[in-house]
């Protein structure tokens, strides 16, 4: 979970400030501190005429920024010959729809949350909880609860997860997906069960998050960049590149390996718009999306979700290693970092975790795994 240049020195399981200092101080490092505009939102981006008839358009962006001084809002448009989007994709929260679910936050405005609004267990202290999620998120703040809210803290959950044993841990109780709220207050379970609603405080939704990219102006741009139906970009080359749009590139989409996959898209936009290198023709960029829509809809997988296990991620980052290319011989550019036996070691034992209930050899030795140690890992 780093660029190559910088090491982060931190374990699998970090807490939300560390990375945020670690980018921070990445900017620090690179003394690119000064090229950053902060405070500053992108209202619009538009594709424009260049005045050049044998140019690529230009990017028309609208910014606003508030002027605490005169307390107003400043507007102005700045055109731009190539546009990278790099918003990231955890900010709009995502909540399964759920008979009911509307008339239940309605009728009990205080009572529904998303992992988003989380900051300390001990905001739920001796509260009667529902966690909905088991993956990353539902998992963490269900674990977190246990020292603060009152038993049992109730976890639903749709599928298990490789963490779970055959029985939950102490305090929590396992229920299957809600399918109905109630105006009375009443959940209800696939299962049938119901809990009363005077038996709880709140409901937190750990189930993710969506994409949001407000400033595309689809009408004057004349498409839209994300389709939500397909749950994927619209037009995409390997993740990065718009085959209908050459100077537009987006980075940090695919669900892969965070900081080191970035590295790769940025330094492969890098080379292409710099000119030394040029990416396949439009046909094949096509290909590559219809190939892959057809592949994750087969796999019953999403778009830009590329796992380590099958190999995905390798073809994925030799694709822009291969766009990349070397530095000049004078040292102009940046290498793509290479998957040594070090970097393989660690993603390939990023499961190497204990899971409750099962057992490893190693070195000879039989290695019995507890929940316990399980659950310590998740404060690492």
């Amino acid at each position: 979970m780093s660029f190559s240049d910088l090491p982060f020195s931190y374990g699998p399981f970090a807490p939300h400030w560390v990375p945020k200092q670690y980018i921070e101080n990445y900017f620090s490092s690179h003394h690119t501190d000064s090229y950053l505009i902060t405070n500053t939102t992108v209202e619009s981006i538009t594709k424009s005429k260049s005045p050049d008839p044998n140019s690529e358009p230009i990017w028309s962006l609208i910014l606003r920024r508030y002027n605490a001084v005169n307390q107003q809002d400043e507007w102005w448009k700045e055109d731009f010959d190539a546009v990278i989007i790099a918003n990231g994709h955890y900010s709009v929260p995502y909540v399964p729809q759920v008979a009911g679910l509307e008339e239940y936050i309605r009728i009990y405005p205080d009572r529904v949350m998303h992992s988003k609004q989380f900051r300390s267990a001990t905001d739920f202290t001796n509260q009667r909880i529902i966690v909905i999620g088991n993956s990353a998120s539902g998992k963490d703040i269900t674990t977190a609860l246990v020292s603060e809210a009152a038993f049992p803290i109730y976890q639903s959950r749709r599928t298990p997860s490789r963490w779970d044993g055959d029985n939950p841990p102490p305090g929590v109780e396992w229920k299957p997906i809600i399918t109905r709220y109630d105006p009375s207050g009443e959940i209800i379970f696939a299962d049938g069960s119901v809990i009363a609603g005077d038996k709880i405080d709140k409901i937190i939704y750990c189930t993710g998050y969506k994409p949001s990219f407000p400033f595309w102006n689809v009408q004057q741009n004349g498409r839209q960049l994300y389709d939500y139906r397909e749950d994927r970009l619209v037009g995409s080359y390997l993740h990065t590149f718009f085959s209908d749009l050459p100077t537009l590139a987006i980075i940090g989409i695919p669900r892969v390996l965070t900081f080191r996959s970035m590295e790769y898209q940025a330094i492969a936009v890098a080379r292409v718009w710099s000119g030394r290198r040029s990416l396949p023709p439009t046909e094949e960029q096509e290909r590559w999306e219809r190939s892959r829509a057809d592949l994750t809809k087969r796999e019953r997988r999403r778009f830009h979700d590329i796992p380590w296990d099958n190999g995905d991620t390798c073809h994925y980052l030799q694709a822009l290693f291969d766009i990349s290319g070397l530095p000049t011989l004078d040292g102009a550019g940046r290498y793509p970092p290479v998957l040594d036996a070090k970097t393989r070691w660690a993603i390939q034992n990023i499961k190497k975790y204990p899971e409750p209930g099962k057992t490893r050899e190693k070195d000879g030795f039989v290695v019995v795994e507890s929940s316990e140690l399980k659950d310590s890992l998740h404060f690492i």
